[in-house]
Formats: C-alpha cells, sequence, structure tokens
C-alpha cells in the first residue's frame, strides 16, 4: 500500500477568551482523518484538491458548524501521526464569526460548546490540543 501525506485543517474560533470546541462522538465513523472518537475537537478537516487554506478552513467551519469565519491567520503547522495515516494540519485562527452555532454533520460532532480556555475538557482531541497548548504558551510570552 502506497502511503501519502495528506493536509488537515484546524480552526481556532475566537470568541473573547473562549473558542468552540465540538464533541467527536464514541461511535465516530472512522473517515481517514486522525481517528479519536469520544473527544472535544476544533472544527476544521481535509483540504481538498484546488482550495487554499482558508477557502478550506471557511468551508470546512460552515459545513459542521454553520458559521461565517472571517480575518483568518494561519498560526502554524504540524504533524499528526498514527500507525496508518499521517497529516500535516495547518492551524488557522479566525478573529470574526457570525451566524448561530448549529450541528450541521451530526455523525462526526453531536454538540458544540463555547469553552473558556482555562477551562478545557481534559478528553481534546490531539491535533485540537497541541494547537490550543501552544497558542496558550505564545499568549503567556507577549
Amino acid at each position: 500500500m502506497e502511503k501519502h501525506i495528506k493536509i488537515g485543517i484546524g480552526v481556532m474560533i475566537k470568541k473573547g477568551n473562549k473558542i468552540l470546541l465540538g464533541h467527536r462522538p464514541s461511535k465516530l465513523e472512522d473517515t481517514g482523518g486522525i481517528y479519536e472518537p469520544d473527544s472535544w475537537s476544533l472544527p476544521g478537516g481535509k483540504q481538498e484538491y484546488d482550495e487554499t487554506i482558508f477557502d478550506c478552513a471557511i468551508r470546512e467551519v460552515k459545513e459542521e458548524t454553520n458559521l461565517n469565519i472571517s480575518k483568518l491567520e494561519v498560526f502554524g503547522a504540524v504533524d499528526n501521526f498514527q500507525p496508518d495515516r499521517h497529516y500535516v494540519t495547518i492551524q488557522v485562527i479566525a478573529h470574526n464569526y457570525s451566524g448561530e452555532v448549529k450541528v450541521m454533520e451530526p455523525t462526526k460532532q453531536d454538540e458544540w460548546k463555547w469553552f473558556e480556555l482555562s477551562n478545557l475538557p481534559k478528553n481534546l482531541y490531539s491535533p485540537s490540543r497541541s494547537f490550543i497548548e501552544e497558542y496558550k504558551k505564545k499568549q503567556k510570552d507577549v
């Protein structure tokens, strides 16, 4: 089997000192991404061919949360590994959003909730955890 590196986009939507996280159901279907059911995750997903980083972030957030995001910036990029897959996850921050949060893909997320950065759930999706930890570290350095 030929192995390929894939691109994922994780989006941190900020609302003051809160961020939006979605709960990944315990019976989550494996769609080929980093597979971690029963965890809390930032919105995001796989970048499609001929799609920019920001176009992917906007599309994935709309598909998953019903929100329209803007004022985007690339925060960083990291490698995420599992035994049979390798993703480069590009971390994007959305400083503005509009709309009402809704569960749009209930087989992928069964709940969306705003969390204080100082009071996050313990079972964070590992790509989201690394993004959030690095973001919090950089905020302390400023």
